[in-house]
C-alpha cells in the first residue's frame, strides 16, 4: 500500500526541479511523519553498451556478453558520480525548509531507454510506498509545447495509483 506521506521527486539539474524541491520541502519542513525519496534518472545507456548482436559461438558471445557488462560499470557510475550535486543540492533545500536529514533518502534509476523514465520513476515510488509523485515543470510557450509531451503529461496519464503533483 502506498503511503500520502511518502513523497517522491524526481530531480535534475534544472530550475524546475529544484522549484519542486523547495515546493515540498515549504509543505514537510519540521514534519517529522513524512520520507521524501529524491529520485534521478541516469542517461540512457549508449547504443554501443546496450546488448551484444549475439553469436552462433557461445563462448564468444559469453565473452562479448561480459566485455558489455564490464564497459556499462564505469558509465554507470560516472552518471551515479554526476548525480551527486544534484541530490546535494535537493537535499540542502529541504534540510533548510526543515526536514530532516534521515527522512530523506536518494536513488538513481538506470534507464536503459528514454521512453522507459517514466516507468522507471513509477516503480521506483512503488518500491518506496511513496502515494505521491512530484515532478518540475518548465512552462512551454506557443506552437513547441503542442509538439511535446512533458514527462509530467506522461507521468499524469500512467500513474493510475498514485498522486502526481507537477511543480511549475
Amino acid at each position: 500500500m502506498h503511503n500520502a506521506k511518502n513523497i517522491l521527486i524526481a530531480v535534475d539539474d534544472s530550475a524546475a526541479s529544484y522549484s519542486a524541491v523547495t515546493y515540498v520541502g515549504s509543505i514537510m519542513g519540521g514534519r517529522a511523519d513524512c520520507r521524501v525519496c529524491l529520485v534521478h534518472a541516469s542517461p540512457p545507456l549508449p547504443r554501443a553498451l546496450l546488448e551484444f548482436g549475439g553469436s552462433s559461438d557461445p563462448q564468444h558471445e559469453a565473452h562479448e556478453e561480459a566485455r558489455i557488462h564490464a564497459e556499462q560499470a564505469p558509465w554507470l557510475a560516472a552518471a551515479r558520480q554526476a548525480a551527486e550535486p544534484v541530490f546535494s543540492r535537493a537535499k540542502r533545500i529541504l534540510h533548510e525548509a526543515g526536514v530532516p536529514a534521515d527522512a530523506v533518502e536518494t536513488q538513481m534509476t538506470d534507464t536503459v531507454h528514454t521512453h522507459d523514465i517514466v516507468l522507471d520513476m513509477l516503480e521506483a515510488a512503488r518500491a518506496q510506498q511513496c502515494g505521491t509523485v512530484v515532478v518540475g515543470r518548465e512552462a512551454v510557450p506557443g506552437l513547441r509545447a503542442r509538439w511535446t509531451a512533458p514527462l509530467s503529461e506522461r507521468l499524469m496519464r500512467q500513474a493510475h495509483d498514485l498522486t502526481v503533483w507537477v511543480v511549475e
